[in-house]
């Protein structure tokens, strides 16, 4: 079995080779945990993510004990926020998302305010009948969205 910078090492490849247009951070997960904390902001969602760990553990098994769906963190640029953003208050024009100057979600002013939910957007429901932060609804339909930042942001 390999050692878990060797493992990270080549999953951090994989992950470059496969979504070249997304930064990668692969690191090993504090003393004590035996695995692999593997973070990114917009790109692919974090079951496409995992989808592809499970292709890539059967070549390279010696690696795949260190690598889990549990050590994926992804998270969200203000460009990766207004794609969102832009898409929730297309389908729910009422919906009032406080926004930061360039056009990001504005999360203290967001966790405030509430929504009843589910929520539909592009199609697909969001949520359940509760009541949900604003926050929690721009992540629940952003976790499901499969994008990259814009062109012009920085790498």
């Amino acid at each position: 079995m390999m050692e878990i910078p060797e493992a990270a090492k080549r999953w951090k490849q994989a992950l470059r080779a496969h979504w070249p247009g997304v930064r990668w951070s692969v690191r090993s997960a504090p003393r004590g945990w035996f695995t692999v904390i593997t973070t990114w902001q917009d790109g692919p969602t974090t079951s496409a993510v995992a989808a592809f760990c499970h292709e890539w553990k059967v070549i390279q098994p010696d690696a795949a004990s260190w690598i889990r769906d549990s050590g994926f963190r992804r998270s969200y640029s203000p460009a990766g926020y207004a794609i969102v953003i832009e898409a929730i208050t297309r389908d729910i024009p009422g919906m009032p998302i406080p926004r930061t100057p360039d056009a990001g979600l504005d999360i203290r002013a967001a966790r405030a305010l509430t929504w009843a939910g589910p929520v539909k957007v592009a199609g697909r429901f969001y949520g359940h009948d509760r009541v949900y932060d604003l926050v929690t609804v721009v992540e629940l339909v952003a976790c499901d969205h499969d994008y990259a930042t814009a062109p012009d942001s920085p790498e």
